[in-house]
């Protein structure tokens, strides 16, 4: 139940709270007063996308906050997906800043518009007068059934299976179109696969085979330079050991000065690491494998790789070996094509009969609702001023499966007797649209576990004793939830227990939008204004008392 509204720096609007209570409240004013920007506000803390054109002073930002006592825990599921703490009095707030940034808040904790939208909608329902064209829509008028026959979990449900379905579909059909992609050209895959599988790769070969060509290539050279490094250090000059000589001279003098201890120690390092290289050169010329006949049988298979490379495209032997991997697995699903192609469509044969069998409780739950709903729309419809009225819903169920199960709805309707029904969708008239929208929101108000509902001058195109019999409803309606009505008709303001007035007030340099609580002598010459216009009649006061039962 929404128990307090505040707004700030909104539209035309400074500052504005008022105090809501349970039961029926009528919120009432002159055209232009304001009431649509009061309702802008409440959509906005309800998730509706806006901007700083909202802003009445731009420099500031605007807040819009509700708190609502949650009188049941229908929607604890929705805080908990959101992860946002559950409380019986919950707050929602809105923030614009002037940069044009929003922000939300449940509860002081940060969410999404989404989770502003969310939670909000399953709180509060805004009924306004472009809503009357949703009763066109065969979509609104099936929800309307599933709500009025309880049908959300079972909706739930198939929703899930419905999903899964369309996911094992889509396996089966981008399945399907690999294995006909790939049938097309199997001869060439084939080719494919068998030239990499025969070519015996190995992952680093060209790399290894390439630096003993050059090694080869080469070959005559790098042994007259295996002989000559012999010969310079194990040769007739000896010349290592004579610097072992000379190395071991400076050592016995190597006290005589810092310098001579200096080159002692670097002739000392000179000779070990000449050493060791000549240890590792003569490792080199002992494994030097020469055999300028295997040269050619290298280059030719180093051909055959480039050429490899070359032909699809790819820098190395890896993405070669990648390559051929993939095409085994291409000739290995179309090997099996036909196995799995049938265990798919097996699968997919047994999820949609699950979903038709789920789709066929639901039918048949409607088809229960709709005998309760027909006669119980007639019976209020009849109390709004259609005597003669004939309403029915047409229940079809095919085989084609959509969102919502397997069923198409369409209401019929007709005002007037001996005059044929109509879908509602044809309807031309904004009274009798908005007396049906009226009686179906009532219906499935008890329903659907909402706790506050506000009416946007639904009373459109309607008067006199049409308007008490809808407020009579609303006063039903409001029993077991809390209803808001803004309306122009006295007959309709006055069956409400309490009665807000949204005014404009203007000073030299602005105008703003304000809303106060009506005492009851307050209510008397609102309604009074309501029935003569400025001009209060004594008749005026007295029938407006009379609305309030007041006389």
């Amino acid at each position: 139940m929404l128990t307090r509204l505040y707004i700030s720096n909104y539209a035309l609007i400074d500052f504005l709270e008022i105090q809501c209570k349970a039961g029926l409240t009528s919120i009432t004013g002159e055209t232009g007063a304001g009431k649509s920007i009061i309702l802008g506000a409440l959509s906005l803390v309800l998730g509706k996308r806006a901007d700083t054109s909202v802003l009445k002073n731009s420099e500031q930002k605007s807040i819009i906050e509700i708190e609502i006592h949650i009188q049941n825990q229908h929607c604890k599921p929705l805080f908990t997906l959101y992860d946002v703490d559950f409380e019986p009095q919950t707050t929602l707030r809105r923030e614009i800043t002037p940069q044009g940034k929003s922000r939300a808040f449940i509860n002081d904790t940060p969410v999404s518009l989404q989770a502003l939208k969310e939670i909000g909608e399953s709180l509060i329902d805004i009924h306004s007068q472009h809503q009357n064209l949703l009763l066109r829509e065969s979509l609104f008028q099936l929800q309307v059934v599933d709500a009025t026959a309880n049908n959300k979990e079972l909706q739930a449900i198939y929703s899930q299976e419905f999903t899964a379905l369309q996911l094992k579909q889509k396996e089966l059909l981008q399945f399907e179109q690999t294995i006909a992609k790939h049938s097309a050209d199997v001869e060439y895959t084939k080719f494919r696969c068998n030239e990499l599988q025969q070519a015996n790769l190995r992952i680093g070969e060209l790399e290894e085979i390439e630096q003993e060509a050059l090694m080869l290539e080469q070959g005559e050279e790098i042994i007259a330079l295996f002989e000559l490094s012999k010969s310079v250090f194990e040769g007739d000059g000896a010349n290592l050991q004579t610097l072992k000589t000379i190395c071991n001279a400076f050592q016995k003098k190597a006290h005589i000065s810092k310098e001579f201890t200096e080159i002692s120690e670097r002739l000392n390092q000179s000779y070990i690491e000449l050493s060791d290289i000549a240890r590792e050169i003569d490792t080199l010329h002992a494994h030097f494998d020469f055999d300028p006949s295997k040269l050619d049988a290298i280059h030719s298979r180093i051909d055959q790789l480039h050429t490899l490379l070359h032909k699809y495209s790819v820098p190395s032997v890896e993405q070669l070996i990648a390559e051929r991997d993939r095409l085994q697995e291409i000739l290995h699903t179309i090997e099996h094509a036909q196995f799995d192609s049938k265990e798919l469509q097996d699968a997919c044969m047994l999820q949609e009969q699950k979903v038709h069998d789920i789709a066929m409780q639901l039918h048949n739950s409607r088809k229960q609702a709709i005998a309760m709903i027909q006669p119980t729309i007639i019976e209020m419809l009849q109390k709004l001023g259609m005597p003669s009225v004939s309403f029915s819903i047409q229940l079809i169920h095919s085989k084609q499966l959509h969102t919502y199960g397997a069923d198409i709805v369409e209401m019929k309707f007709s005002a007037n007797k001996n005059i044929p029904q109509q879908a509602l969708g044809e309807v031309s008239s904004g009274g009798e649209l908005s007396r049906v929208m009226l009686c179906l929101k009532a219906l499935i108000s008890k329903s659907k576990s909402l706790q506050t509902i506000i009416f946007d001058e639904i009373d459109t195109g309607v008067s006199g004793e049409i308007a008490d019999q809808m407020g009579t409803i609303m006063q039903h309606m409001a029993q077991h939830l809390q209803v808001l009505v803004i309306s122009h008709l006295p007959q309709i303001a006055a069956k409400a227990q309490f009665q807000f007035k949204v005014f404009k007030e203007e000073t030299s340099n602005t105008t703003t939008t304000k809303i106060v609580a009506l005492t009851n002598e307050q209510r008397i010459e609102e309604l009074a204004k309501m029935m003569s216009g400025k001009q209060i009649t004594a008749a005026a006061i007295e029938n407006a008392k009379h609305l309030l039962g007041l006389q």
